[in-house]
């Protein structure tokens, strides 16, 4: 009696890439250790997250659907839930994260310690911010830089003592990179007088740059610092990102069109 001849085996089907848990709509500048980047990394949470690159100041990058600010960063998780607000983003992918070292110390001195130079360091980075979009006006305001860059010098000195009494790693160290790396960016662009050309907050504030030096080798920065982006970062890319926040919402026959911002930056 002949055999049955045996079917051949199938072949194993590839696995659908298992969907991230939270969307990030945040700006890949290049040369600028994010805030948010960091404590997801320290959090533990970098492989549960989609990045979504967004050009707010580009056509076709805009999050208004998801956030009425149209700011990045934005945090949209899984059931459709938005956070928006870096300090907010920061503290709960902190709450959530996976390790035991948190970056947000429990209630004590260490706490409000942690807290106000998360608030110094991220006005010092918005601060800077405003200079930076003032270039774009015309007429520019000189008065802008007049009134903004002490606050920013006395920043830098309060930033100094507070280095020479850093223990571990913290929010608030987070966020004073994030403020430095972007000063940093902006004064080699050129910023207008008072601000001295290619002004160096280094100079004479050495406890500090030690401190900047040894936190540069953290795996949170250079997981992302001076790298560009690798991945999908067209129009295209995020106005689909954003329709599947909405689907999530429940609201649907959201379209995936790209849609244009608010405001388009000519410094």
């Amino acid at each position: 009696m002949a055999k049955a001849k045996r079917k051949p085996a199938k072949a194993p089907q590839p696995k659908a890439p298992k969907k991230k848990s939270m969307k990030l709509f945040y700006s890949p500048i290049h040369g600028f250790i994010h805030k948010v980047l960091v404590v997801a990394h320290e959090a533990g949470l970098w492989d549960d997250i989609e990045f979504v690159p967004i050009y707010p100041m580009r056509d076709g990058y805009s999050v208004a659907a998801i956030n009425p600010l149209h700011k990045v960063p934005t945090l949209a998780l899984k059931d459709g839930t938005v956070l928006y607000g870096s300090q907010t983003i920061a503290e709960y992918l902190d709450t959530v994260g996976k390790t035991k070292k948190k970056l947000y110390p429990k209630n004590g001195p260490a706490r409000w310690d942690a807290l106000r130079r998360l608030a110094l360091a991220d006005t010092m980075f918005e601060v800077t911010v405003t200079m930076t979009l003032e270039k774009g006006e015309v007429p520019m305001r000189a008065s802008v830089f007049s009134w903004y860059w002490p606050k920013v010098e006395r920043a830098l000195d309060q930033m100094e003592k507070d280095a020479a009494k850093f223990k571990g790693f913290d929010i608030g160290q987070a966020s004073t990179l994030h403020a430095l790396s972007y000063l940093d960016r902006q004064c080699g662009r050129g910023l207008k007088p008072p601000v001295p050309e290619n002004y160096n907050w280094r100079k004479g504030r050495p406890k500090l740059t030690a401190w900047w030096n040894k936190a540069l080798k953290r795996p949170s920065v250079t997981s992302h610092f001076n790298k560009d982006f690798v991945g999908p970062d067209t129009p295209e890319f995020a106005a689909a990102q954003v329709a599947e926040v909405l689907a999530a919402q429940g609201k649907k026959g959201t379209s995936r069109t790209p849609q244009k911002v608010d405001y388009h930056y000519l410094g």
